[in-house]
């Protein structure tokens, strides 16, 4: 067989390597959502995206932001007092806490009852305590998105009641998201399956239970999935239904978003089961390799560490930052490594030659002299 038969048999491997590369990893998600994006948290690497730029109604995933300016910018001992317009203004069938006008909670209630009933008065309470209004809020809540890096986000409320110009992108709420997962309180918070609202003059009753509506993390919910750690829900009949999870598996912590999301054909809930298929992708097609600790950015909030109530405690952050590795990233360098090695070949193979022709010149001349 030539030397150049061979280098040709060498270069249809390579192709035959990159096609079925292609076919195995290049998986196209059937999603029922029409964007969605799943990324690495700690780095922030994007694993997968579908429309991830487009403008969305993000209805209760909004609250994430208002939690994290609020946990910045408050203490959670601090007493509020709920306004009239801030319970009032909330339409009936929009989600709320029972939150009485006149009533007095902590910031701490009011973070739980966001979070974990995605209650709407409660991001109006906190809006008008930090901005004055919950206008101005709106305007503290597009300073911080733009701060984040976010380019298609334009917030007009602390809750995610529907509004026209109120919007976003699953690209920029996965920014968002990122940076609130680097706040030990607020992953503690989203964490936390259950949270009791106390008895005041204004409710007496203690009978305000707040349940995490995030069903990826109930054991008895069909939607069930262990490796969740945190998420918000959100809904409104504009914005269909919305999602955002945080799983953690082998040290890959990932983050998924899925908007506009229906039903399945089989009635199950669509934004459930593409936030499961986002996350098994990554969990199934990525590991995590450690960067060395001098190269990490230390971005972590100490606010209110010391304040954390008695909730489910959480994993221990680890000592290195992991970042996503894989397959195709290793057959990437094995390709790479081929092509040196055709080329060293190549390279080679002329240099023989020149030398054979050198010295078939050299006899030719010793022989006719």
């Amino acid at each position: 067989m030539t030397f150049y038969k061979k280098i040709l048999i060498l270069l249809l491997l390579v192709i035959l390597t990159i096609s079925i590369h292609s076919s195995v990893f290049a998986e196209e998600l059937n999603l029922y959502s029409p964007a969605a994006i799943l990324i690495d948290s700690h780095s922030g690497d994007i694993l997968y995206e579908k429309n991830a730029n487009a403008m969305m109604y993000p209805a209760s995933t909004t609250k994430v932001l208002t939690a994290i300016i609020a946990i910045e910018n408050c203490s959670l001992d601090e007493k509020v007092v709920a306004s009239e317009p801030a319970v009032t203004s909330i339409k009936s069938g929009y989600t709320n806490a029972k939150i009485q006008v006149g009533e007095e909670l902590s910031i701490e209630d009011l973070l739980y009852a966001l979070l974990l009933k995605s209650a709407n008065e409660a991001a109006n309470i906190l809006a008008e305590h930090i901005g004055g209004t919950t206008e101005n809020f709106a305007n503290i809540m597009n300073a911080k998105a733009i701060e984040l890096g976010c380019t298609s986000t334009h917030f007009i409320n602390a809750n995610g009641i529907h509004d026209e110009n109120h919007y976003t992108s699953a690209a920029d709420l996965a920014k968002i998201t990122r940076y609130c997962m680097q706040n030990e309180l607020f992953r503690h918070m989203v964490a936390t399956q259950e949270y009791s609202l106390p008895a005041t003059e204004q409710y007496p009753s203690p009978d305000r239970i707040l349940k995490n509506t995030n069903s990826l993390m109930n054991p008895e919910s069909p939607y069930y999935y262990p490796y969740v750690i945190g998420g918000k829900t959100g809904f409104t009949t504009q914005a269909k239904n919305c999602m955002i999870a945080m799983s953690e598996k082998d040290g890959l912590e990932l983050i998924s978003i899925v908007f506009h999301a229906e039903t399945a054909e089989d009635g199950r809930s669509a934004r459930y089961l593409d936030t499961i298929a986002l996350l098994e992708y990554g969990n199934n097609n990525f590991m995590q390799y450690a960067v060395p600790k001098e190269n990490q950015e230390t971005n972590f909030t100490e606010n209110n560490l010391s304040e954390i109530s008695n909730s489910a405690p959480i994993s221990a952050s680890t000592q290195q930052e992991p970042s996503s590795f894989n397959l195709k990233t290793l057959l990437i360098i094995l390709l790479i490594l081929i092509g040196i090695r055709i080329l060293v070949a190549f390279v080679q193979h002329k240099i023989i030659v020149y030398r054979v022709s050198k010295n078939k010149k050299r006899a030719r001349k010793f022989l006719n002299p």
